[in-house]
């Protein structure tokens, strides 16, 4: 018997799924049963609106090293004027001689204008488009481009020094395609001519394309491959995963359904604000929906999302009165565009959580109380199931706020990682917009699920879209069953999470030349078919809850059995550990020889120094090494474990506080904010080892 919920459908064989669609998928729009389709369609109905648009840099200077900007306004083309340019660009390619249709052509290059274009001209040529991390290094590239048997390189100025120092060992690369002219100069490129690759400019080829005679687009069919995405992985070489055009359709499809999750968010002319890395799948599939939607997608980066991002230059960084000047006026990439959808991962959230708490932090007297006013009434509109606050003052404030995402903000959507209860109450009560968490993985083209707009839930993925459905598989070794759905304490159908559809993935690439027993074993094990529905079985642990929501509570890989026999979930306890206002970063950490475990944070520092006893002219570094500091910490954490209702063994008993934030750039964290488990044991070994004894 089928039981319905508010957001989903669990039918008589225990699969969820949505409750606008039982039992059967959507299908792609008529004409838009490929990537090409997609954008040949929206360019043909959107002709003279605006399309895609990029900032300019006004000024740039040198600060300790690295370069920091100040941005001009955004400057647009038309649909008409970007698909003019595709064709040429597409045109082009097919005159060069080492390129044939099926052909793989990789794109190693930051989120940018020309990122898309390049990948929509390689479609219209029935090309196979590669796509390999900016942030995955050398020997990431290294393999990703041999194992591709990949022709030609699209690739930015910033990464032709790694091309350069791997030149040498490509073995099928004929070609190198660089996206501006102005990176042409300098020894990368010299380096790889030296190692016989040709080096030429993308305008080069797009003005060979325009030239008579223009070469006919030769797309590939549906079921064809459309993407080879390289995961970045968290050990290990990264694995090609191949999305056929198909795939990738059936999510635009279910997407863009006015009953999706998304439905009323969705209108030709709204601005899309696209920064997350396109070498990822959730930023090409939301991108590749908006386009056939005719939105207006503006490119911008992490590093000058807001006036106080990381490449912005401050004030105090400006040469004289006229650039400090400049300086002031400058707007983030959020203000300058004004998105009316904002995809995030959460740890951009957590950043922006952080810099409105310094904000609101820094006021005193009335509008300080107008604050704490309007977060406490957010909160109980929040849990009625309401957006923002009350009170005219708080109000006020909060849209000053507002309009550092340009004050236009529709709702939120993250993905990649958990989201925290607080953040998503915060962030929405201080942004007044829905703030809904998706889920998905490469393998399934992300989208899979996304909570309803107007579900409060909280850690909750929501239901499944309409390509999608899931089933929860037992998991004896870790006591999750489906069978959880009678017991009285529990309540809800448990297992390991498989996702099906006809958004699953065609498998990983294997290259015979390359041969890899593990690789060939994820190819036969981790893919399914039951009752004619193909699976991709994911390792992640979720559970059904009343509402109809697919909760993910654990992590297959994650699983460690401690000395007593008792089984810790690492990412279990670091959602718990993410609930302490300490915490920006937390990785729990367990040895099989012990019997209990710890964690490693990445703290909070505005917050730390509130604590007694902190001293007040204590370094960042001498506060994570301070006794009061860690003993006030722990016991907050601890307590979070409390309230997450852990087990005395599943909570930390000592924490180690770390002075250096992780990040992709450092190699911590993957490029969509995963914990890096191993590089981070080894770079904390020695603090590891003063605590867990």
């Amino acid at each position: 018997m089928s039981v319905i919920t508010a957001s989903g459908v669990i039918d008589d064989k225990g699969v969820l799924w949505p409750a606008t669609s039982v039992g059967k998928f959507c299908s792609p729009a008529e004409g838009q049963s490929t990537l090409w389709d997609c954008i040949t369609t929206a360019c043909a109905k959107y002709t003279g609106q605006k399309c895609v648009g990029e900032r300019a840099v006004v000024l740039k200077q040198e600060v300790a090293g690295f370069d920091k900007f100040i941005m001009g306004p955004y400057s647009f083309i038309t649909y008409a004027e970007y698909y003019g340019r595709i064709n040429n660009l597409g045109s082009g390619l097919a005159k060069l001689s080492e390129l044939s249709k099926g052909s793989t052509v990789i794109i190693y290059a930051e989120t940018q204008k020309l990122w898309m274009l390049s990948a929509f001209a390689a479609w219209r040529q029935g090309y196979v488009v590669g796509t390999i991390y900016a942030t995955l290094g050398a020997d990431g590239a290294e393999f990703g481009i041999n194992q591709s048997g990949a022709k030609m390189v699209f690739a930015d100025g910033k990464l032709l020094k790694v091309l350069a120092s791997i030149a040498s060992k490509l073995t099928q690369c004929k070609r190198v395609m660089v996206f501006k002219a102005e990176d042409m100069d300098g020894p990368a490129v010299a380096q790889l001519k030296e190692a016989g690759i040709e080096v030429t400019t993308l305008a080069e080829i797009e003005e060979s394309g325009a030239n008579a005679p223009q070469v006919e687009p030769t797309p590939s069919s549906p079921e064809e491959t459309a993407v080879l995405m390289y995961t970045s992985g968290t050990t290990g070489n990264p694995k090609g995963v191949l999305i056929s055009h198909a795939n990738i359709a059936s999510l635009v499809a279910a997407t863009l359904l006015p009953t999706g999750a998304l439905g009323g968010y969705i209108k030709a002319g709204y601005k899309y604000l696209a920064y997350l890395p396109l070498a990822h799948i959730m930023e090409l599939a939301v991108e590749a929906a908006l386009f056939s939607a005719g939105f207006v997608i503006g490119y911008g980066s992490p590093g000058t999302l807001t006036p106080s991002s990381i490449k912005m230059l401050q004030p105090n960084e400006a040469a004289s009165k006229e650039v400090k000047k400049k300086v002031l006026a400058q707007l983030g990439d959020a203000a300058a565009l004004q998105p009316d959808i904002f995809v995030a991962a959460p740890a951009v959230l957590d950043k922006i959580l952080i810099g409105v708490r310094k904000i609101f932090g820094e006021k005193k007297g009335l509008i300080k109380m107008a604050i704490e006013g309007g977060l406490r009434r957010g909160k109980v509109i929040y849990d009625k199931g309401g957006k923002g606050t009350s009170g005219f003052l708080s109000k006020i404030v909060f849209k000053k706020v507002q309009a550092r995402l340009g004050g236009k903000v529709k709702i939120m959507v993250t993905g990649s990682a958990p989201l925290s209860a607080e953040v998503q109450k915060f962030v929405q009560t201080v942004f007044n917009c829905p703030v809904r968490q998706g889920y998905g993985l490469t393998e399934t083209c992300a989208g899979t699920c996304i909570t309803l707009a107007r579900d409060n839930s909280t850690m909750t993925v929501g239901p499944p879209q309409e390509c999608a459905c899931i089933r929860l598989r037992d998991w004896e070794e870790g006591n999750y069953r489906n069978s959880d759905v009678d017991n009285k304490e529990i309540g809800m159908r448990r297992g390991e999470v498989l996702i099906g559809g006809p958004m699953v993935c065609q498998g990983y690439l294997e290259n015979p030349a390359m041969p890899d027993e593990e690789l060939s074993a994820k190819n036969r094990d981790d893919f399914v078919t039951i009752d004619g529905v193909r699976y991709f079985c994911t390792g992640d642990i979720g559970q059904f809850t009343l509402m109809g929501n697919l909760q993910i509570i654990d992590r297959k890989k994650d699983l460690v059995k401690l000395q007593m026999g008792e089984y810790v979930a690492l990412s279990k306890v670091e959602n718990a550990l993410k609930a302490s206002k300490f915490t920006i970063l937390p990785m729990c950490f367990a040895k099989s020889t012990m019997s209990y475990c710890i964690a490693l944070v990445c703290p909070n520092e505005g917050e730390m120094r509130k604590i007694d006893g902190a001293p007040s002219e204590a370094t960042f570094v001498e506060l994570c090494k301070n006794e009061a500091v860690i003993k006030a910490i722990t016991a907050d954490m601890q307590a979070c474990c409390k309230s997450a209702k852990l087990q005395t063994f599943e909570t930390p008993t000592k924490i180690v506080l770390i002075d250096d934030l992780w990040t992709p750039e450092n190699d911590m964290l993957t490029a969509v904010q995963k914990l890096k488990r191993k590089p981070i044991e080894a770079k904390h070994k020695d603090q590891i080892e003063a605590v867990y004894v």
